[in-house]
């Protein structure tokens, strides 16, 4: 099952992609989206040198009671840039406390769909008979000028020997995404949100 969110008429989309009924007790969800940087803005950002960071919350809602309560949540980024001598978008991912690199494009819609196949998201799923929801909230920012130079140094420094499994991925996430404070150029941050329906394992 999937609950695409209300997004802008450029045709992005994100939603939350259940697993069967059987699973739903062992298995978290699915996440999963398109045309997320495929916009015209956003390819003239990345080509003029502003990454893109794509930074995700995910949480797991409980229905008992009066209230619904937060039982689990978990958070993970993507980061896409553009290699201009190597006319190549790059696409990484921090998650779990991992850096992958998920690959090297010609074209910011191969990118694009890179990141936005189907991922399975790094949070806990529910006990058996735990009647619940999950929700999703994904901001999309572009780095401004002064982060760049600490954006280089985080690849070239702590990304890419943990991406090639050389040192603990631990020191990228923690001085990377913790110091690198990202903003929208030029205007306010894209955010879009989704919610799965509501299930019983």
């Amino acid at each position: 099952m999937m609950c695409a969110a209300r997004l802008p008429a450029q045709s992005a989309q994100v939603g939350i992609v259940l697993p069967a009924q059987a699973q739903l007790a062992s298995e978290p969800p699915a996440v999963r989206s398109s045309s997320l940087v495929t916009d015209g803005a956003t390819v003239d950002l990345l080509r003029s040198g502003f990454p893109a960071r794509l930074r995700y919350r995910m949480e797991r809602w409980t229905t008992a009671g009066w209230f619904d309560g937060i039982a689990a949540e978990a958070q993970w980024d993507v980061v896409v840039r553009y290699d201009a001598l190597g006319k190549a978008f790059h696409v990484y991912r921090v998650a779990g406390g991992r850096t992958s690199l998920l690959g090297v494009f010609a074209t910011v819609a191969e990118a694009d769909a890179a990141f936005g196949a189907p991922f399975q998201a790094p949070i806990s799923p529910p006990r058996r008979g735990q009647r619940g929801y999950y929700t999703l909230v994904l901001d999309i920012e572009a780095l401004s000028l002064t982060e760049l130079d600490e954006l280089e140094q985080w690849l070239r420094g702590d990304l890419r020997p943990a991406v090639r499994g050389r040192k603990n991925a631990g020191t990228a996430v923690g001085r990377g995404v913790k110091t690198i404070v990202v903003r929208l150029l030029g205007g306010e941050k894209r955010r879009y949100e989704a919610r799965s329906p509501t299930f019983r394992p």
